[in-house]
């Protein structure tokens, strides 16, 4: 017996090391695991845009596209009784001059598909389907009815439409409404007289239609010697139904080549098409969009708000797919607009600012790529004696180009004001994006090296003055005037700084620059405030409404200035944005989704909200008669009308605002549900991605979270702040280490590992599931 007592003290030493480990909250157990609760073809068809009636223009709508190609559906304006299809093509840009001009080198039309109905369209019933992405519609005449179906496939350069009518609606006939190429500016002014000053443009030749191996084809030379072509073809199926296949190709654009020829490749696809049968086609289709939806998850407790979400991430994907180009103002989808370009001092910026944290980094890569791709460009367009270590952009840019010269000085006493905000914007974004996937390769190789030569730029023009501080010189803030130290260009420059200091120092490069940026960040002056709180710069108070938050961001989107790093500030951060909205005019819908994140970076959901439905509210696009004054507004496909011109981003930076009172990742810490409404008791969201390369999950319950379910993809180091307090709980690997205090859950996951944090009790499930909607809450969005 005595030999046995030290093996018996063993076990007893295991069995308390285990009572210990399973009671002791900073040990983890061995499976954490959240359960996503969702039946998707249910849950979307409740977020659907229906219309019960015919949709009047293009900004009423449903809407399909891939990226590439894309059709919006609205009633004809020439043709009576006809539904148009108005067809667009990504990289159809005209292309005469090197630097970019909405005149010489715009997006250009394509034309429309036309079904024109034999009766008189009595009744309309028309469903946007996001779970498969297709719009069907019965249009019921006086001769009988029309059933259709409309989807652009994911995988192939087709527009697909099927037919099948009654009565004497069998003889409801297809046509193709070619459109002559000019510049969308052109055509947009010539109501109004023109371009003010005038304009000199010169057509492109005209369109050429003829049939070419049995298919009918619309050649449309340009000025530059290219082309692009659209063909299509109309088959009677043996069940009397009917299949319409469109293509528009672009030898151009595919190629980034001057050619001619795309009549061949548009047959050649009609051809490829024909020989496909439509199952085959819908069920590749298909396959990509189930994949991309469960990506990740969001639900809130507003029927209204969750469907626009929703509506957005299809819109997105609608727009881009990976590989296809950068989505402009208009997306797929084509309208005469004053701005048929890449703006990239906004617009560009917000059309991809949900994509990375609703975890399709994919899709926003492509942004990203095209800066990669052109670096020679911007290096090219600085001046000479910047180009060792520098780098800019100007505003707008053409399709895949990036060149756009820009001014720069280091002549401090200039009058002509240099205009920065393009590259450090978009710089700062492709930081964010490097930092949810923690890819240091591309950190080193890539971001770095462009980070380095975007904020460099800061770096050379800066100047110390008497103070010992340095100053900003003169500049422009986007999109309100030039001052000397613009708020703007200190948050980008103190943004920048830091950044390449710290990617420095995780790279462990000794960068000879170093002690200059750490200088630099050190001694940067302050803003100017005057008592409406941040200026736009010296001497320049913000004294008329404006759309453009470009003064504020140093509380949004670079929280430079933040509730947790400056608290004294905090009364300064809210009479800055209180005056930012309380001067009415130039109300345009990205100035209050733009209140509605700057209200979230303080932590103050409420009044995000109430700026969020702002901007969300439907108006009448036109005033009153007779001066019918065009006024900017959401639509009710939930397209944007900024004075009749569709600019993309506008809703998408609504749908990011959403996001920022459910999740932010900025400072290095994650915040879960930091700015949620009162009125939002209860909410979750499943897998949202944040920098360090985690998938977060969370459940809001009774006004407190219920749960955070994290996933390290990397195993970086993951700080947590949430409302979970007391005697929190961990589930998970037995490696796993946590500790919580002042605010702060420290967490330690290594690489594909993921835990349950929860707040005692004992809670076993962890289910995430779409909150109910009140019958007659559903499908908001459309034409009741």
């Amino acid at each position: 017996m005595v030999k046995k007592l030290p093996v018996m003290k063993k076990i007893l030493t295991v069995i308390c090391f285990f009572f210990l480990v399973n009671s002791n909250p900073g040990f983890a157990q061995e499976k954490a695991e959240v359960k996503l609760n969702v039946h998707w073809a249910d849950f979307l068809a409740k977020q659907d845009l229906v219309w019960d009636s015919m949709p009047a223009d293009y900004f009423a709508g449903p809407f399909v596209g891939n990226g590439l190609l894309g059709a919006i559906i609205f009633k004809d304006d020439v043709q009576p009784n006809t539904l148009r299809f108005e067809i667009g093509r990504t990289d159809v840009y005209d292309h005469r001059t090197k630097e970019a001009n909405a005149y010489e080198t715009p997006r250009l039309p394509i034309g429309q598909l036309l079904l024109t109905s034999v009766g008189e369209i009595v009744k309309t019933h028309i469903r946007c389907d996001l779970w498969n992405a297709e719009v069907r519609g019965v249009l019921t005449t006086t001769e009988g009815t029309i059933s259709f179906r409309c989807f652009v496939p994911s995988q192939d350069e087709l527009i697909v439409v099927t037919v099948k009518a009654t009565g004497k609606e069998k003889n409801a006939k297809f046509t193709l409404r070619p459109q002559q190429a000019e510049s969308p500016r052109y055509i947009f002014k010539i109501p109004f007289g023109g371009e003010k000053g005038g304009y000199d443009y010169k057509p492109n030749p005209p369109f050429k239609v003829e049939k070419m191996d049995g298919i009918e084809v619309v050649t449309q030379p340009l000025l530059m010697g290219d082309d692009y072509a659209t063909a299509w073809s109309d088959k009677k199926n043996g069940d009397g139904s009917q299949t319409v296949l469109v293509t528009v190709a672009n030898r151009w654009g595919k190629y980034r080549k001057h050619a001619s020829g795309s009549a061949i490749d548009a047959v050649a696809t009609i051809k490829a098409g024909q020989k496909k049968s439509i199952t085959s086609i819908e069920k590749a289709h298909r396959l990509w969009w189930h994949a991309f939806y469960p990506a990740s998850f969001v639900t809130i407790p507003d029927a209204r708000l969750e469907s626009f979400y929703w509506i957005q991430l299809y819109k997105l994907a609608s727009a881009t797919h990976p590989g296809r180009p950068v989505i402009d103002l208009l997306g797929p989808w084509f309208k005469p607009t004053s701005w048929p370009l890449l703006w990239m001092n906004l617009n560009v910026q917000l059309t991809y600012y949900t994509l990375g944290i609703t975890n399709h980094l994919n899709l926003e890569d492509n942004l990203y790529q095209l800066l990669e791709r052109h670096k020679d460009q911007m290096i090219a367009n600085v001046p000479k004696e910047f180009q060792n270590d520098c780098g800019g952009i100007r505003n707008p840019v053409q399709y895949d180009d990036l060149y756009a010269p820009l001014f720069l000085t280091e002549d401090t006493a200039s009058k002509e004001a240099m205009n920065l905000i393009v590259l450090p914007w978009l710089m700062q974004k492709f930081y964010i994006h490097n930092r949810m996937t923690m890819d240091d390769n591309r950190l080193r190789n890539s971001v770095y090296p462009l980070l380095r030569r975007a904020f460099n730029v800061y770096m050379r023009i800066l100047h110390k003055e008497d103070d010992g501080l340095y100053h900003i010189p003169y500049t422009y803030s986007d999109e309100y005037g030039n001052a000397k130290e613009t708020s703007l260009n200190i948050a980008l420059a103190r943004w920048g700084f830091k950044t390449l200091i710290s990617c420095a120092n995780r790279l462990k490069i000794d960068d000879p620059l170093l002690p200059r940026w750490k200088e630099m960040q050190a001694k940067m002056q302050d803003y100017n405030i005057n008592e409406n709180g941040i200026m736009i710069g010296k001497g320049v108070p913000f004294a008329k409404p404006h759309r453009h938050y470009s003064h504020l961001f140093a509380i949004f989107p670079l929280y430079d200035m933040n509730i947790e790093d400056n608290p004294g500030r905090i009364p300064l951060m809210k009479k800055s944005i209180e005056h930012y909205t309380g001067l009415d005019g130039d109300n345009c819908m990205y100035k209050f989704s733009g209140a509605s994140s700057l209200w979230a970076a303080l932590g103050e959901g409420d009044s995000s909200l109430k700026w969020l439905n702002r901007s969300l509210e439907l108006l009448p696009r036109f005033g009153p008669p007779p001066g019918n004054k065009r006024i900017p507004t959401v639509t009710q496909n939930t397209f944007y009308s900024e004075h009749e011109n569709p600019t993309f981003e506008s809703p998408i930076s609504s749908s990011r605002s959403m996001l920022d009172m459910l999740i932010q990742s900025w400072g290095g810490i994650i915040r879960v549900f930091p700015a949620c409404p009162s009125l939002w008791k209860n909410a979750g969201f499943y897998n949202l991605r944040t920098q360090g390369a985690f998938l977060i999950s969370a459940v809001r319950k009774d006004g407190k979270t219920r749960f955070i379910h994290v996933k390290s993809l990397a195993g970086a180091p993951c700080k947590i702040k949430s409302d979970l307090s007391g005697d929190i709980k961990i589930i998970g690997p037995r490696t796993a280490n946590m500790h919580h205090g002042d605010g702060i859950i420290e967490l330690t996951l290594k690489k594909g590992e993921e835990a349950i944090l929860y707040p005692g009790g004992n809670q076993k499930l962890f289910n995430i599931s779409p909150l109910p909607v009140k019958p007659g809450d559903e499908n908001s969005w459309g034409v009741k």
